[in-house]
């Protein structure tokens, strides 16, 4: 467990949606601020890796924490893949790998500075002038976990700045006096997923494929490129759709689109969230586990009061959309709330450091299956990009 206050580069939380700029024409650097962008190749094969230098020029009077986002876009086609680094004291270095199924073409990169870093921006809507903040968990996805407070303003609206962490997380807000049952409505926000003009910006560009390097094609002149934003030349083809029969559970349509990996097992026990109204009426999520699933043994710690599983005499590992849960961690989820649970036993290991007791896994609802009604307490984050990441179709 780690407290923000503990970290010297924070965690970010980050809602990340489609980004429209507002901003048309030839990417061109900016005179007040200057990004510097080396590339180790400007010619690729796929399964090659291509190594990004960044640097910002000035970083001490410009941003001292500042982020690049790096669009790239298929010449050809259009087709554009998006990714942003973080840039501390002025400076990143990141690998990308091409991946095999990339498609031979010129490719534009398209590096944007803004001059900001993550910053979490919400409004509480159903609180009371008593409650001076509110208690947030968030668990990224290589299982670090911050346990903090979030300040709330005279008008119920809070900001946490500052942030950074890579890939995915899981946020949960909470009342400070928070009942069993978490009612808590939160509507959150983020800049760098705004409308923005590039402080600077910087394109180069990159030839993929054996055939088009052999062939020497000459490459386009930056000035000569133009981005457009609201280009929709390229036209994304519906994946295959599979005809299910409407006998199928609206259950298993949630297990195929929201379990991955080991998750899939089909030996464990499935709760189920969506077709039925038991645990939606459940006093509470952990007392509702430990009459439902024979075997499991509810424990709570005498000084915090957090109650956690063994299964045993062994602890079951707990996880919330399949990250996994620091035991330390309180978990306040409405059972409402919660799609479907999966119980594995004793001797199934979810992944490396799991435990001997089993584990709980935990799916909330989300997308077509969440109601209006749910409240807004919890939300998926996505971060920055990790230096080392793939590039694929």
């Amino acid at each position: 467990m780690v407290k923000r206050n503990q970290l010297t580069v924070k965690f970010a939380v980050v809602l990340y949606c489609m980004q429209l700029f507002c901003f048309k024409g030839s990417i061109q650097a900016q005179p007040k601020d200057s990004i510097v962008v080396q590339l180790n190749k400007n010619t690729m094969l796929q399964g090659d890796t291509l190594g990004i230098e960044m640097t910002l020029q000035d970083y001490a009077k410009v941003a001292k924490t500042a982020t690049i986002q790096l669009w790239i876009e298929n010449i050809k086609t259009g087709r554009r893949w998006k990714f942003r680094y973080p840039l501390i004291n002025g400076y990143v270095n990141a690998r990308l790998r091409v991946d095999s199924s990339m498609q031979d073409g010129l490719y534009a990169f398209n590096f944007l500075l803004q001059k900001t870093f993550f910053t979490l921006t919400g409004k509480a809507v159903n609180v009371t002038k008593e409650d001076m903040f509110l208690n947030y968990v968030m668990i990224s996805k290589n299982k670090q976990t911050i346990v903090d407070i979030a300040t709330l303003n005279d008008d119920s609206t809070f900001s946490i700045r500052n942030l950074l962490f890579k890939d995915s997380a899981f946020i949960i807000f909470a009342k400070p006096r928070q009942k069993k049952k978490n009612d808590l409505l939160v509507n959150i926000k983020t800049i760098l997923d705004s409308a923005f003009v590039p402080a600077a910006a910087v394109t180069k560009f990159i030839s993929i494929g054996k055939a088009i390097n052999e062939l020497q094609i000459k490459m386009p002149d930056t000035a000569a490129y133009i981005f457009n934003p609201d280009d929709t030349r390229y036209k994304i083809l519906m994946p295959e759709v599979l005809v299910k029969n409407k006998s199928t559970k609206k259950l298993q349509d949630f297990a195929n689109e929201n379990t991955t990996g080991s998750f899939t097992g089909t030996d464990a026990i499935i709760l189920d969230g969506l077709s039925s109204d038991e645990i939606a009426n459940a006093p509470d999520l952990f007392t509702y586990l430990a009459i439902k699933v024979g075997g499991l043994r509810l424990e709570t710690d005498n000084t915090t009061g957090n109650q956690s599983f063994t299964w045993r005499n062994q602890p079951v590992d707990m996880y919330i959309n399949e990250i996994r849960l620091d035991p330390e961690i309180p978990m306040s989820i409405n059972p409402s709330d919660i799609a479907m649970i999966k119980i594995f036993r004793p001797g199934n290991a979810l992944g490396a450091g799991a435990g001997a007791g089993g584990a709980i896994a935990i799916y909330t609802k989300t997308g077509q299956y969440n109601k209006a009604t749910n409240r807004n307490y919890s939300f998926y984050i996505t971060g920055y990009t990790g230096l080392d990441a793939d590039w694929k179709q």
